[in-house]
């Protein structure tokens, strides 16, 4: 008998049924997979929900709390203001640190007692080795002090041989040891250089080709030297002009009779500014002008060279110079003092001998004064022998009582006191290249212009020094001076 079963036997039907009872499990129980999934689903939304509200209302107090505290802060330094008449906020700054013994120093901060310190703790050397080396190095409180550190240090890094050569301002073939001239430098001059770090090179025109070879010249001085460099001239304006003369230039700057004569004050600052513009267009820094020598007699060396016979006019007329030249930052060496006034010479037929008294050279200082208080860096000595001053026929330029007494002691001047040109007669025919320049030296003089030899006469201070009769700490005086100007537009 067959069952009703669509053919199929019994066997048959058990799987069918069996099948279809594991498709309805496996249904079932993805259902119900689907619904724990939602409500998880929704469960965590919820939570989310929750947790972002009380976030926002957290904020939301927060805010409103810091907000009630401000004003709160407000009124009550308002309140203090009130009765310290302004001063609230620093006592309320006392009291904050008072509630929280936070400042240094207070009871409430526990002290540790020395001999609580364990050895490996114990570094008082070390400490007070810090203390002085901070009060040695402090930081400078201005420009002067700076000016004065950079000053000192420089110094210190320097040999004596070094600070020795600083002292000499010179032509280029002077370094070389040549007598022919020099326009142009190469790795010979540089090694040169290097072995003897003058302080300053001085050019005449016969070291002046034409504009383009002299700006290369300057520059590579400058670039050549391993310290700050003067690179001088002498020009006063005029026909005589280094630049006139060698042909580097036709522009003819007013000369200093010129001004004295018709120029007046307005004419001096302009020529100070002409000169000062050429200079720092070749490459110069300094300028060994004006000349403010006051002419007592008509046939003096002076004067047709200066602005005449009257000192209050000279005075005004070279301040202006050096103001205009110091405006085009080249700085400026008055000279000569004391004067070629009534002299007719300036050394370069030899001995040059004057009358005057010491107090005749005081009356004469004021337009060497002027200069100085208009910025003027530099004062140049001449070789002027004064007799009644000291008895002999010493140049001034080799005199402790011209330099030492009246300059610096007399006038306060603490710049930098220069010789005339040391290669004239005058000096090299009564003096040895070496006994010139450690007298220069020994009379107070910081820098020697062009002496006649120079291997001589550094070698001359060189053995000064080491045989006590100069010292290295009287050379560091002048290199001070040296270095303060040097230095002083670098800081």
């Amino acid at each position: 008998m067959e069952f009703e079963s669509g053919g199929l036997n019994k066997a048959e039907l058990r799987r069918k049924r069996r099948k279809k009872e594991r498709m309805q499990a496996m249904l079932l129980l993805g259902g119900i997979v689907l619904v724990v999934v939602f409500v998880l689903g929704i469960g965590i939304a919820s939570l989310v929900h929750v947790f972002s509200d009380k976030t926002a209302a957290t904020q939301t107090v927060t805010a409103s709390a810091e907000q009630e505290q401000s004003q709160a802060d407000k009124q009550e330094t308002a309140e203090v203001d009130s009765v310290t008449g302004g001063e609230g906020e620093d006592l309320q700054t006392d009291l904050s640190v008072e509630e929280t013994g936070e400042e240094t120093g207070t009871d409430d901060e526990p002290q540790i007692d020395a001999e609580e310190l364990t050895e490996e703790e114990e570094l008082p050397d070390e400490t007070e080795e810090t203390a002085d080396e901070e009060s040695t190095f402090s930081e400078p409180q201005n420009k002067d002090e700076l000016l004065a550190q950079r000053v000192e240090q420089q110094i210190a890094s320097m040999s004596l041989e070094q600070k020795v050569a600083q002292l000499f301002f010179l032509t280029p073939q002077q370094l070389m040891g040549r007598e022919s001239a020099i326009d142009a430098i190469g790795s010979e001059f540089n090694e040169k250089l290097n072995q003897y770090q003058v302080g300053g090179i001085v050019l005449r025109k016969d070291n002046m080709r034409d504009a383009e070879t002299l700006s290369s010249l300057t520059s590579n001085l400058k670039i050549m030297a391993t310290t700050e460099m003067f690179v001088g001239v002498t020009d006063e304006g005029g026909e005589d002009s280094p630049f006139v003369q060698s042909g580097v230039t036709e522009n003819v700057i007013s000369s200093q009779k010129e001004i004295g004569e018709s120029l007046g004050v307005a004419g001096a600052y302009s020529a100070g500014i002409s000169l000062g513009s050429e200079l720092k267009q070749y490459g110069f820094n300094v300028d060994f002008a004006p000349l403010a020598d006051v002419a007592t007699s008509t046939s003096a060396f002076s004067a047709d060279k200066g602005f005449g016979a009257d000192a209050q006019q000279s005075g005004e007329l070279a301040k202006n110079v050096v103001k205009g030249l110091s405006d085009q930052g080249i700085y400026s060496a008055v000279k000569y003092f004391p004067s070629y006034g009534d002299v007719s010479h300036d050394g370069s037929s030899g001995t040059v001998i004057s009358h005057r008294s010491k107090e005749t050279l005081l009356s004469e200082s004021q337009p060497y004064q002027d200069a100085i208080d208009a910025g003027a860096d530099f004062v140049m000595i001449s070789h002027v022998s004064l007799p009644k001053v000291r008895g002999d026929n010493r140049p001034a330029s080799l005199s402790k009582e011209v330099i030492t007494d009246i300059v610096r002691d007399e006038w306060g001047f603490d710049g930098i006191v220069i010789t005339d040109y040391m290669d004239k007669p005058c000096i090299y025919q009564k003096y040895t290249y070496a006994e010139a320049a450690v007298g220069a030296i020994e009379a107070g003089a910081d820098m020697i212009l062009s002496t006649k030899n120079f291997e001589k006469s550094y070698n001359g201070i060189l053995d000064a020094v080491k045989t006590g009769t100069l010292t290295e700490e009287r050379i560091d005086e002048s290199l001070r001076r040296i270095f303060r100007v040097k230095l002083r537009d670098r800081i």
